[in-house]
């Protein structure tokens, strides 16, 4: 009796000393993309996210997504229907989407939302009743958008308010003019949190090898023969704004296709989502149109045959059917995981006889599989739910 009273006295002891000094092996310190130490609690069991599908797709990858107890966005909630026009005169047909985070794990859906189905709201209220051991939260995606600092910084200091851990990231688009860089600190620092730095090294190594192969492709591309592209969106609020379509000059994306691709982005404004005329297309001119998601999927075959876009019939890329379609990724106001599929999209379509040996939509299902450790079928529904079935049927 005596010597278990000792060993309890030396136990309690160590305690008493490590507090004492300063240590609490309960938690580990990881310092966030603010340069801010964050108290990482050891048996991490709840996770709140706040970004638009980013996060919980590392978190798939690094296989610790059932961690996640509350979003912050209504995409991973919702199952997304588009028109797609065979010809201006028949009835449109439909294509069906999802978020890739909710493909992959469809109980995301069944999750509480701390965001406003708007997208604009959070409500802090949600945030406490789910209960977190820690926030994650991406700067820059449409969640909490980058161009308005007053009400990023308000939303940072409220949840630090609420004495929640908060781990923040910062998107591509938050930082502008760094390109897919700073994608590379999110995912290390993701690792860090989840203490799988390994993995994610080589996650991101993947992700390099696509930027390195097309890269090598097309360095040798002169000046005089780059490609001019242009980033589009179709939202239909364009139209009845008085335009035609959004022009992007968002970071991430100008990156892509001037560093990476080596072509030339034909709208080169530091201004992302831009209105413009049908008048302002001609005077440009592009030879390759890119269609992001833009207020929802939009296919070719809109610009070919829908009334609204007949106008614009005599452009070179239209003229020429050079126009193509980017995944599928609702609310997207930054890069995501899938980036790669987008780059060999544009590099493909931009210079398709420098990558005619790659057939981009079988191309499409070894990245899933890479990257997701997905079957064979899985990885084909990942490619319908980014509606990319159209690179099957062009044998793209």
């Amino acid at each position: 009796m005596k010597k278990l009273s000792i060993t309890i006295f030396i136990l309690f002891a160590i305690v008493v000393s490590s507090y004492a000094n300063g240590v609490d092996k309960s938690y580990y310190i990881v310092k966030d993309m603010r340069g801010v130490d964050v108290k990482i609690q050891k048996d991490l069991k709840r996770i709140a996210t706040i970004d638009d599908g980013f996060v919980e797709s590392v978190m798939t990858y690094l296989g610790v997504v059932d961690k996640v107890i509350s979003i912050g966005s209504w995409s991973m909630k919702r199952r997304y229907k588009y028109e797609s026009y065979t010809s201006d005169k028949e009835k449109p047909t439909y294509l069906f989407g999802l978020n890739t985070a909710l493909m992959l794990n469809p109980n995301l859906e069944e999750l509480s939302c701390i965001n406003s189905p708007q997208g604009n709201i959070i409500n802090y209220e949600t945030l406490v009743k789910s209960k977190p051991e820690l926030v994650i939260l991406r700067v820059g995606d449409c969640t909490v958008r980058g161009g308005n600092q007053e009400h990023i910084d308000k939303t940072i200091a409220t949840i630090e308010k609420l004495g929640i851990p908060l781990f923040v990231l910062y998107s591509p688009n938050y930082l502008k003019l760094n390109g897919t860089k700073s994608l590379k600190d999110e995912i290390y620092a993701l690792g860090k949190v989840f203490n799988k730095s390994k993995e994610v090294e080589a996650l991101y190594k993947y992700l390099l090898s696509v930027e390195e192969l097309v890269r090598k492709r097309t360095k040798g591309v002169k000046l005089k023969d780059k490609s001019k592209v242009l980033y589009l969106g179709l939202s239909s609020s364009a139209l009845s704004d008085g335009g035609v379509g959004l022009v992007s000059g968002d970071a991430a994306e100008t990156y892509i296709v001037e560093d990476i691709v080596n072509a030339d982005n034909v709208y080169n404004g530091s201004t992302a989502r831009v209105l413009f005329s049908a008048e302002q297309l001609y005077s440009i001119n592009p030879e390759v149109i890119i269609l992001f998601t833009s207020n929802g999927f939009h296919t070719k075959d809109k610009l070919y045959n829908k009334k609204d876009y007949k106008k614009l019939s005599k452009l070179k890329a239209i003229k020429n059917k050079r126009v193509y379609s980017l995944a599928f990724n609702p609310m997207y106001c930054s890069i995501r995981l899938e980036y790669p599929i987008d780059m060999l999209i544009v590099a493909k379509a931009s210079y398709p006889e420098l990558f005619k040996d790659i057939k981009v939509h079988e191309w499409i299902l070894d990245f899933y599989k890479s990257v997701y450790s997905v079957d064979d079928a899985t990885a084909i529904k990942l490619r319908s739910s980014q509606m990319l079935d159209w690179t099957v049927d062009d044998d793209f």
